[in-house]
């Protein structure tokens, strides 16, 4: 089965697949039927997590922020208090990805798969592929406004340190020119809708996001069967819970990891190859405070050139992937996407992420290039 016929029989079989829900469960479950024609060994791994926590906390930073304002003409001081605690909450478990609210929500179960090939001598690596099931929920401001809804979000997180730091020079200086300021963020309070009520109730079908990572999982899994390595480990896992925050990832890294370092073992993630003019090597990963190795952007960079795909090398400067739950770690990892980052794109996490906008032109050319740069490493 190649990825698009692999990807196509997903959606028709189980839809949109919610991280934590029975369709991101049989998805999975039929993932690892695949990977079980292929793999030496296959696994699956539950793992229990407060998978609504990330982006339900957004409705406690939203009415904390609303507080706030109703704090401040009794107390500036007070509201100053508040709101700082508010934005570190806010950007140390929303933005950086730190789940420190997850205390507050329920736990919930999500799946992993994973499958190894092992080489046909003793293996002195492990070169991890690796995409996530699960799908989001439709981000509806982004799909009904496009570009505009997808800067109000950027706005809407602005205005929480915007507020604290307004609030300390407040508490600090004083003076009758602090309620312009006051009547400012009451004013600029509406653009919070955007994250008070985000998401849509159409779970969408991720085609793109990000069954094209899976999909290239499954892919490297027929390819390294087929003709297995001399002293590399091919590891292929398809993450759940991504969207909830990364948490499949999570869950397998910090289970793992002592493992995972003794293996000298490197993550690939793939997540997104939508387009072959927009493949990109990641550089960083800006939200979750994190940055890839130089030297294994280059060895991959390397492959790129050798099997003659164009590639863009690239910082993230909005959202996460796997790949950062293993950087956080302290565990190699890349991750490879192909989808514009400058704008966003109309299918990203709305509706038209379907079968309709599925091309597989980028995920072939990546295909060359990871085989390529397995074989490079093994033969080294």
């Amino acid at each position: 089965m190649d990825a698009v016929g692999f990807i196509t029989e997903v959606v028709t079989r189980f839809g949109g697949r919610y991280f934590g829900s029975p369709q991101e469960k049989d998805a999975q479950l039929y993932t690892k039927s695949i990977l079980e024609q292929y793999c030496t060994s296959t696994t699956l791994m539950p793992f229990d997590s407060a998978l609504e926590a990330h982006f339900q906390s957004l409705k406690l930073f939203c009415a904390v922020y609303v507080l706030t304002l109703v704090v401040f003409p009794f107390s500036v001081v007070a509201a100053a208090i508040i709101s700082g605690v508010n934005t570190v909450l806010f950007l140390g478990h929303f933005v950086t990805y730190r789940h420190w609210l997850d205390f507050l929500f329920p736990q919930k179960t999500s799946y992993n798969v994973i499958g190894d090939i092992e080489p046909t001598g003793t293996p002195t690596r492990t070169v991890i592929f690796a995409g996530h099931i699960d799908s989001v929920k439709e981000f509806k401001w982004w799909y009904s406004l496009k570009q505009p809804g997808a800067v109000l979000s950027v706005l809407a997180g602005l205005l929480f340190p915007l507020l604290a730091i307004f609030l300390l020079v407040a508490a600090v200086a004083g003076g009758e020119w602090i309620r312009y300021g006051w009547w400012f963020f009451i004013a600029a309070s509406p653009i919070l809708i955007v994250y008070f009520d985000m998401h849509g109730k159409e779970v969408v079908h991720g085609a793109l996001d990000n069954l094209t990572g899976v999909a290239m999982v499954v892919e490297m899994a027929q390819v390294f069967a087929a003709d297995r390595c001399t002293t590399t480990r091919i590891r292929c896992i398809s993450f759940g819970a991504e969207e909830a925050g990364l948490r499949g990832a999570w869950a397998y890294a910090k289970a793992n990891r002592e493992q995972l370092m003794a293996e000298n073992a490197v993550l690939v993630n793939i997540d997104t190859i939508k387009d072959l003019e927009f493949l990109t090597i990641g550089t960083r990963e800006t939200n979750t405070l994190v940055t890839f190795d130089k030297a294994l952007i280059a060895q991959m960079a390397g492959s790129f050139d050798a099997m003659q795909v164009p590639v863009k090398k690239l910082p993230f400067d909005v959202g996460a992937s796997d790949a950062s739950a293993f950087r956080i770690l302290g565990l190699p990892a890349l991750c490879i996407i192909g989808m514009r980052t400058d704008t966003l794109d109309p299918c990203y996490h709305t509706r038209l992420d379907n079968l309709d906008h599925l091309d597989g032109k980028a995920m072939e050319k990546l295909k060359g290039v990871l085989t390529h740069f397995v074989r490079a490493l093994d033969r080294d």
